[in-house]
């Protein structure tokens, strides 16, 4: 099985202004902007959601600041990602499987137990992050495929992180 990790650099606080705002030319933006992504999330977990429990729904619910379908916790963090993405730019994409902390996003959603798991960084703490992360011995949540390119890989994003004074976020699928 193949896993996925995405790192993007993002302003949190735009993230965070969409999250309860009940902006509805804000939602309107968003779900026009994302519609391509949303209408994929939907195809590909077809058989798992409703029409009216759909990744639409979803943004919704953060633009409302509401969680009305905690089961579909996965949706939530896939449309997070997404709604990062709009905000932000990606930085990182490659196979590979990180779990390097406790999942983590700048608004309150529901986490999923499996997919995706998020970490998501703000500025102030990626100095300290990366030396967290830099510590890390293989097998701990980083080296399942190349523990030496992995390492550099997480230097890499820091690095950009930390140059750009951008949010983190990092997304394994």
């Amino acid at each position: 099985m193949s896993y996925y990790v995405h790192a993007y650099l993002v302003d949190a606080d735009k993230v965070k202004a969409v999250y309860g705002s009940h902006d509805m030319d804000l939602l309107s933006r968003l779900s026009s902007s994302l519609k391509e992504k949303l209408d994929s999330l939907n195809n590909y977990f077809g058989s798992e959601i409703s029409p009216s429990e759909d990744a639409y729904s979803v943004l919704a619910d953060i633009v409302n600041g509401e969680k009305r379908f905690p089961h579909m916790a996965f949706m939530y963090g896939y449309v997070y990602e997404k709604v990062c993405e709009y905000y932000g730019r990606i930085i990182y994409n490659t196979e590979n499987l990180w779990q390097l902390d406790k999942q983590s996003t700048f608004i309150p959603i529901p986490l999923s137990d499996d997919f995706p798991y998020i970490i998501s960084i703000p500025v102030s703490e990626l100095e300290i992050k990366k030396q967290q992360y830099a510590a890390l011995e293989a097998g701990n949540g980083i080296g399942d495929y190349d523990y030496e390119e992995e390492m550099d890989d997480l230097n890499f994003i820091f690095d950009e992180a930390i140059e750009a004074q951008k949010d983190l976020i990092i997304t394994v699928y």
